[in-house]
């Protein structure tokens, strides 16, 4: 169910989204689409993409046709109104993961799927990161050079993701695969101790527990619940 080696994550996650069969699917938390899973999702075009986000400014940016401005955490969608729901680096900005996670099961059709990339709150990154305040992460971004740092990172808040949470998501959703990949991640690249958080990252590694981060992918069962659904409420571009 996991693997062992770090891999390339948004490769693995692009690589699922679009092995996945649907008819309309939600980019949950969707942002301007960075890792272009607009195109990825469908590549035959024939799966069509609902791209949903709180910010207005980065919405906008999404390539996807219908785009709507919304939280997470109340989707202004009808139930059962997508095929796939799709989601990468949103939960650990979620104050109410728990939420957005029955939201997302109100909306997901029977037989449809979820793929979530997320960080594990479990992970010392995540609690250093939980631990500082976030101008000191703008601030650090930014002596890295990051580009659109004030744009594109928000707070966190790491209330989801750890291992057990996935494997535990207390749904009626079947676990078709959850991938997991170490460290360390490249914010630390230009410190003196790089090489300590390698030899870190080697040692927890041998528990997938203190993985960095985890690519989990969830069938529901086609006889759960009635298909209904309505169309989906979308703005203008």
């Amino acid at each position: 169910m996991d693997r062992e080696d770090r891999g390339d994550c948004i490769d693995d996650y692009r690589s699922c989204v679009a092995d996945c069969t649907f008819k309309r699917a939600l980019h949950f938390g969707a942002g301007r689409d960075n890792y272009r899973l607009e195109e990825h999702a469908s590549v035959d075009g024939s799966g069509h993409v609902v791209a949903l986000d709180i910010d207005r400014a980065t919405l906008a940016e999404h390539g996807a046709r219908d785009r709507v401005l919304g939280c997470g955490q109340r989707l202004p969608f009808a139930d059962d109104s997508f095929d796939l729901v799709f989601s990468e680096y949103v939960f650990e900005h979620l104050e109410d993961p728990a939420a957005a996670l029955d939201e997302i099961d109100r909306v997901i059709r029977p037989g449809g799927e979820i793929v979530l990339l997320v960080p594990n709150p479990a992970h010392y990154y995540a609690k250093i990161a939980a631990l500082t305040p976030f101008w000191f992460h703008v601030f650090y971004l930014t002596l890295q050079g990051v580009a659109d740092v004030e744009r594109d990172h928000y707070p966190t808040h790491y209330r989801w993701g750890r291992y057990e949470d996935l494997r535990n998501v207390d749904r009626n959703w079947t676990i078709e695969s959850i991938d997991s990949y170490t460290g360390p991640t490249a914010y630390t690249r230009w410190l003196p101790i790089h090489a300590g958080f390698i030899v870190v990252e080697y040692l927890l590694s041998r528990k997938k527990e203190h993985h960095l981060l985890y690519l989990a992918h969830y069938s529901l069962d086609s006889c759960q619940a009635d298909g209904k659904t309505e169309p989906v409420e979308t703005v203008d571009q």
